[in-house]
């Protein structure tokens, strides 16, 4: 009986998680990473100026090709400019959080995850879709903290930074840890045990319970 109900319980979270999508969370006037994460990309370490991407650059201070995030975001920042993109892929995690400036319904955000599917987030799409003023670059609802959290064991895996215009600013990407190796046994057993019941339903007709 127990065998039964652990192999239904993880074929439920597999079909829950394969096309649940993330939670996002939007921290108005809100700096720093997502709680549970570190910062593994702050762009401090490159040169103001230098290329990351496709009409992808970092900046120090505000120009007329980028501004500084208005909340938490220190030192250097990333900002694709019209036409361009900036992708990253990380460690599978179950949270992705970034600093947000001046928030555009021209920029584009694409999460991929872990079963090799991807989402993408236009506008106002990116902070869940709330209102909030294009392009202002200093208000509340256009600068903060997003995060995306993963559902169900599914897991984020990489992003794309887009815009069709001047300009999708960013700053201080980070993720969560990498799943624990417990938890990596406990889903790799329940799958097994689901193995193992498919396997006796097959050959038998039906599923023995104990």
């Amino acid at each position: 009986m127990r065998t039964a109900l652990v192999a239904a319980c993880v074929l439920s979270m597999v079909s829950a998680s394969a096309s649940a999508a993330p939670v996002i969370t939007f921290a108005e006037g809100t700096g720093g990473n997502a709680a549970g994460t570190t910062v593994f990309q702050n762009f401090d370490d490159l040169a103001a100026g230098s290329s990351i991407g496709t009409s992808a650059n970092v900046y120090a201070t505000d120009s007329s090709k980028g501004a500084t995030p208005a909340f938490g975001s220190t030192g250097n920042f990333a900002a694709v400019l019209g036409g361009g993109t900036y992708s990253v892929s990380f460690n599978a995690s179950s949270i992705f959080s970034f600093v947000l400036g001046s928030l555009d319904r021209y920029n584009q955000l694409t999460l991929s995850f872990s079963d090799g599917t991807s989402q993408v987030y236009n506008g106002g799409q990116i902070i869940g879709g709330g209102s909030y003023p294009a392009g202002d670059q200093s208000s509340p609802d256009s600068n903060g903290l997003v995060t995306f959290t993963a559902a169900g064991n599914q897991f984020l895996t990489g992003a794309i930074f887009r815009s069709d215009t001047n300009s999708f600013e960013f700053d201080n990407l980070a993720i969560a840890a990498v799943p624990e190796p417990a938890t990596w046994a406990f889903m790799t057993l329940g799958l097994g045990l689901v193995a193992v019941t498919l396997r006796r339903r097959k050959t038998n007709g039906v599923v023995a319970f104990n």
